[in-house]
């Protein structure tokens, strides 16, 4: 059936898409403040920065917070509308005339099938970008404010035969399994456990070859003895190079477009790219996921509002909506630890909840 050909379901689609602007208007001022005040905190305490520019920062951040709430912005939405016109007796009408259920239906699947393509393919892409420049910005700030603060900075901790090392990188780039102007400390532990430091070694660059760490332009500083500048020396280690790659890359920060080639590079380079799936599996099952969330609000308001209990009804879809989304969160962390595929931890909890939904529709259509 060709979406939205008869007026009365483009007349539903309006009314649908004036619940999701006002889900959507009250949602991500929530979000704008929250966020606001969060910013005020953590850069305006340090650095003397107007409020138009924090309230910038803000904007910076916002589309990829937007696209975490979209699955809350479309059950809110089309909860709303759809509550709003069975209070009217709206629904009653159609019904009566003999608008399915179905029909009633269809503009929101439409519109959240819309929506998920967009959320994915549009929004994420452009809150990937803007998220960077956020990140860049504000390293920017901090750096001017006199405060350390390194553009993606790293420190490891690693135990040897009679102590541990501490490892402090400028930079580090996960692709290449490589750190910027590391530095090394050595501690040896004695008198039951004391640290006592015996020895640091700076370098320009540090890379992970087969167990060890290959420096380049190398300098050893022993305590009581001058420095010795080294051209190149090997380190052992028991660090791997998926430890530096997921430090450097967070998934939700790599745009929809972006991460194919990152997961073809990461699996080339055998590294462990199970998270980057789970992350590209998750945004392309955004569209069913808005779809179950849709058919979910539609469940929970289409019981005709003058038999009573419409309103317990509606919460009920409302609080099922939170359900569904801790089992996806539930799902999406035995994903991340490779416990489950990522196909079925993207996929599961929005299928379930489609079927579901739809299974209560046709009982409640058909009997």
């Amino acid at each position: 059936m060709i979406p939205f050909s008869s007026r009365l379901s483009r007349y539903l689609a309006m009314q649908m898409l004036a619940g999701l602007a006002l889900s959507f208007s009250v949602i991500v001022t929530i979000i704008l403040l929250v966020d606001f005040v969060e910013q005020t905190r953590a850069i305006g305490t340090r650095v003397d920065i107007p409020a138009t520019d924090l309230f910038v920062l803000t904007l910076m951040r916002a589309p990829l917070l937007i696209e975490q709430t979209l699955p809350f912005i479309f059950l809110f939405g089309i909860l709303t509308a759809l509550f709003r016109l069975n209070r009217r007796s709206e629904l009653i009408v159609m019904r009566a005339s003999g608008y399915s259920a179905w029909r009633i239906v269809a503009p929101a699947v439409w519109i959240s099938l819309i929506g998920g393509l967009l959320g994915a393919m549009a929004l994420n892409p452009v809150g990937s970008a803007l998220n960077a420049r956020y990140e860049a910005q504000e390293a920017s700030l901090t750096r001017s404010s006199g405060n350390r603060v390194q553009s993606n900075p790293i420190w490891l901790r690693e135990l040897t035969e009679d102590g541990y090392v501490i490892i402090a990188a400028a930079d580090v780039d996960g692709d290449a399994g490589a750190v910027t102007s590391p530095r090394f400390l050595y501690y040896r532990q004695v008198d039951g456990g004391r640290p006592v430091f015996d020895r640091r070694i700076d370098a320009e660059r540090a890379v992970l070859r087969g167990g060890f760490w290959g420096l380049e332009n190398a300098i050893e500083s022993t305590p009581g003895q001058e420095p010795e500048a080294l051209a190149a020396l090997s380190l052992p280690t028991g660090i791997e190079r998926q430890a530096l790659f997921e430090r450097s890359r967070s998934p939700r920060t790599i745009a929809f477009w972006d991460l194919p080639g990152v997961i073809t590079a990461a699996s080339e380079a055998g590294l462990t790219t199970h998270r980057f799936e789970l992350r590209w599996q998750t945004l392309l099952a955004l569209p069913l996921t808005l779809i179950a969330v849709s058919l979910l609000a539609a469940a929970a308001t289409l019981r005709l509002y003058r038999l009573g209990g419409a309103a317990s009804f509606a919460l009920a879809g409302g609080a099922a909506g939170f359900v569904v989304y801790f089992v996806q969160e539930l799902l999406a962390s035995f994903g991340n630890s490779a416990s489950l595929p990522p196909i079925t931890a993207a996929w599961a909890a929005p299928a379930i909840t489609a079927l579901l939904a739809l299974a209560y529709l046709a009982s409640t259509e058909d009997g």
